[in-house]
């Protein structure tokens, strides 16, 4: 997982809530890393402002599990980090 400083942090949750994404609350997978999702979630790009502020997620996309932002490899659809609220 990317470690983010608090303000980095707060700019990274911001991004995320600003692109009006839905929130699922019930998923049948656990929320860890290499977790590979089913093909049926939708994923939803990464807005560039994230991928400004982590340049590492280029690519990847990202789904909204309750207050966990989990970042998704869109050709795997395998976790590669989650980000708790």
């Amino acid at each position: 997982m990317n470690r983010l400083d608090t303000a980095k942090r707060t700019e990274f949750r911001q991004s995320i809530t600003r692109t009006g994404v839905s929130r699922v609350s019930n998923v049948n997978f656990s929320l860890n890393v290499g977790t590979a999702i089913p093909r049926s979630v939708s994923l939803h790009r990464l807005p560039p402002a994230i991928v400004s502020i982590v340049p590492a997620y280029e690519g990847y996309s990202f789904i909204l599990v309750r207050d966990d932002i989990v970042i998704i490899d869109p050709d795997t659809y395998e976790i590669v980090d989650v980000i708790p609220a």
